[in-house]
């Protein structure tokens, strides 16, 4: 049995599958090319001391102790683990762009920043939500980097949020 070429039916059935399988490799490109860039290069079992400040004001101070997690600001108690790794993920929160300082702060509303979150020595300051997306501007080092909103939220949660009261 051979098959004609020549068929028109032949040949548009051979195009259209050829399509598909480009679509799908297409499709399937970018989970193959790799994973994206994280916020920091902080991995969550290096991070000893957790600081959230709102409005130039600490909010909530969580540290590392033998024991486990523990609430240090605004009180002083044990706090649920499951929990502080909600905020621990932001270290690795997945960037979808990172932007160059190229004029002013306040365009991204860096300059007055809404939240500002320390794990250790590493400073992470929340700006404005991009207008195009729901994503949010994070000032690292000396980049703007864009990652999804809800790692924000997890800033604006009571302290007793993380203790289970």
């Amino acid at each position: 049995m051979s098959i004609a070429l020549n068929d028109p039916w032949i040949r548009l059935n051979l195009v259209l599958t050829i399509g598909l399988v480009a679509l799908l490799s297409l499709d399937r490109w970018p989970a193959r090319s790799g994973s994206m860039q994280a916020l920091t290069e902080v991995t969550a079992n290096e991070v000893s001391n957790i600081r959230i400040e709102r409005m130039d004001r600490l909010a909530l101070h969580l540290q590392r102790t033998p024991d486990g997690w523990a609430l240090r600001y605004p009180s002083d108690t044990k706090a649920r683990p499951q929990r502080v790794q909600q905020l621990l993920a932001i270290t690795r929160a997945p960037v979808k762009r990172t932007l160059t300082v190229a004029g002013t702060l306040a365009e991204y509303g860096l300059d007055e920043p809404s939240a500002i979150i320390r794990f250790d020595q590493i400073r992470l300051a929340f700006g404005e939500r991009d207008p195009s997306q729901r994503d949010r501007y994070v000032l690292v080092d000396d980049e703007i980097r864009l990652i999804d909103d809800v790692y924000f939220n997890l800033l604006t949660l009571p302290a007793r949020h993380f203790t289970g009261d």
